[in-house]
């Protein structure tokens, strides 16, 4: 009985240190939103006169064949036997469906794009099923313009579903979930406005202009970052940006460029200091590859849009304040440290206990990694994704950081007491410490420190308290080989030495999973370091001096 009252307690803990964060409006649109609306489709007095334009759009590829077998996060399911609204998929699987990316293909039949939307709107009745909801509404709204505007083939009866798509959805914004969500819901409104060529006191394109308005400086940091920090939303969120820019002469209220182009020439930096010389991301917070354009396609667009992405920037070490994230990278290594807070207090649904983690490239080769995202939902395996033990960072008394719950949900969460760079002739040195185990007993705080000088990075961990129980984790890309020799491992990579870790405790070395894009699970291997509080560790990474 006192087991079961003690766990009640834990979840009404939990819970109102989730609740506390949200924003009024958050929940006064929750509650709105539990009560039916209802729209005037006007289909006998709007008259759709659409405007013609054409226009380059990023594309999309590999999601369909044959208009029935559609791939989305690695997993395959026809169209025919499971329908729109596939029970077997999951929700994640049959929002994608419901984007229609798939009409970017341009190597994909024109006439069979064209059947499809007629398909679709004829087995998803208005308001009826996953895909009327607000986000996939906006990306399908998006979707078809882009598509009418690089092919010109929308029929009478999608121009006119499309009008009551965007009727429906102006009456929907996300204000309950604010973030990309919101911003992605403006942005559909602005697309539909310069397609139906709508004036500015037309509550569709009004709407659009002011939530862009308000939420542009909100979502997009003055050092660049998406406020999400996670760099696959913050490539999702350029693009969102540049095709605004793009449509901009099309719509009848002045959107200001000289800002969106701010926000796109700094947004591209960041993107740029955390994407690897591979074009893969850096995986901090929810992010995978093989889901947004990559930064090289980005530059592609924004630069047939002359869109100036000169940044008046050479420096080795890049100090992301805003964001975080603290970024080394030059010749020889490229390292990204996470040392900022989570993300916004009242939206946290993508964030990671991951404070204090980094990852590391040698020489073009990743070294040490964290764990990556493999899915999305609320299963065990989604939550040790987000946990901390899947980053390359420290755990106490095997608690996570920041308290991730659920699929999308955090608690109490970790803040940085303290960073400091120090920089001299011949080292970088930064580090940072963060309070989120102070809710442990003896009120740990976890603290480290990077200090990369001609060859090598040594990493400092310290955690104060006392007989806490601490594991140090270092997580190594899959496709490296080691050599153990007592306290020290040779890396190499198909036979190549790329690196030599020498530990000053003692470690383990285990097998790992590692999820480089949704759905897609490579074993790899992790070092940990165990011990109790008061605790110290150092691990050196020499490499090469020959790029020196």
């Amino acid at each position: 009985m006192l087991v079961n009252y003690w766990k009640l307690l834990n979840k009404v803990s939990r819970l109102f240190h989730t609740i506390k964060f949200l924003r009024p409006r958050q929940i006064f649109w929750r509650a709105v939103y539990l009560f039916p609306r209802f729209i005037c489709l006007y289909k006998s007095q709007k008259k759709f006169n659409t405007i013609a334009a054409s226009k380059f759009f990023i594309g999309r590829t590999g999601i369909t064949a044959d208009f029935d077998s559609f791939t989305f996060l690695n997993e395959t399911f026809s169209l025919s036997e499971g329908g729109w609204d596939n029970p077997k998929a999951s929700k994640l699987w049959r929002y994608n469906l419901h984007y229609f990316e798939f009409l970017l293909d341009e190597k994909l039949s024109i006439e069979s794009k064209a059947n499809i939307i007629e398909n679709w709107i004829l087995e998803n009745p208005i308001g009826k099923g996953s895909g009327w909801e607000p986000y996939p509404t906006s990306l399908r709204i998006i979707n078809w313009i882009k598509w009418h505007w690089t092919a010109g083939c929308l029929s009478a009866t999608a121009i006119e579903s499309l009008w009551i798509q965007s009727k429906w959805l102006s009456a929907r914004p996300e204000f309950h979930l604010l973030g990309n969500h919101l911003f992605v819901n403006a942005k559909a409104m602005i697309f539909s406005a310069g397609f139906f060529g709508l004036n500015p006191k037309d509550k569709i394109l009004r709407l659009g202009v002011k939530i862009l308005n308000e939420e542009i400086e909100e979502q997009f940091l003055t050092d660049g970052g998406h406020f999400e920090l996670s760099p696959m939303y913050h490539a999702l969120a350029m693009e969102d940006l540049i095709d605004l820019h793009n449509v901009s002469d099309l719509i009848q209220t002045k959107l200001s460029l000289e800002t969106i182009r701010e926000k796109i020439k700094k947004g591209l930096f960041w993107l740029e200091q955390l994407t690897f010389s591979n074009n893969e991301f850096a995986f901090f917070n929810d992010c995978s590859n093989g889901i947004a354009p990559t930064l090289e396609s980005l530059r592609t667009y924004a630069n047939s849009l002359g869109i100036d992405l000169r940044v008046n920037t050479a420096n080795e070490l890049n100090d992301f304040n805003k964001s975080g994230y603290v970024v080394v990278r030059n010749s020889n290594i490229h390292l990204i440290a996470d040392c900022g807070n989570i993300g916004p207090d009242y939206l946290p649904g993508h964030a990671h206990a991951d404070t204090l983690s980094f990852e590391l490239s040698i020489l073009g080769n990743r070294i040490i990694v964290n764990s990556g995202t493999g899915e999305y939902g609320s299963s065990d395996e989604r939550l040790r994704q987000r946990g901390t033990s899947a980053h390359s960072t420290i755990e106490v008394d095997g608690y996570d950081s920041s308290e991730v719950w659920s699929g999308f949900r955090v608690a109490r969460r970790a803040r940085i007491l303290d960073k400091k760079i120090l920089r001299n002739l011949t080292s970088i040195c930064f580090k940072a410490s963060h309070n989120g185990y102070h809710r442990l007993k003896n009120r740990a705080v976890h603290r480290r420190e990077w200090t990369i000088s001609m060859g090598n990075c040594r990493i400092d961990d310290y955690v104060n308290g006392s007989n806490n129980e601490i594991i140090s984790r270092f997580y190594l890309h899959p496709e490296l080989e080691v050599e153990r020799n007592n306290r020290i491992l040779f890396v190499k990579k198909r036979g190549e030495n790329l690196a030599v870790m020498k530990f000053e405790q003692e470690f383990e070395l285990i097998k790992s999973s590692y999820y480089e894009r949704f759905g897609e699970k490579r074993q790899n291997s992790c070092i940990l370091i165990k011990g109790t509080t008061p605790f110290s560790s150092s691990l050196t990474i020499s490499w090469p001096a020959c790029a020196e």
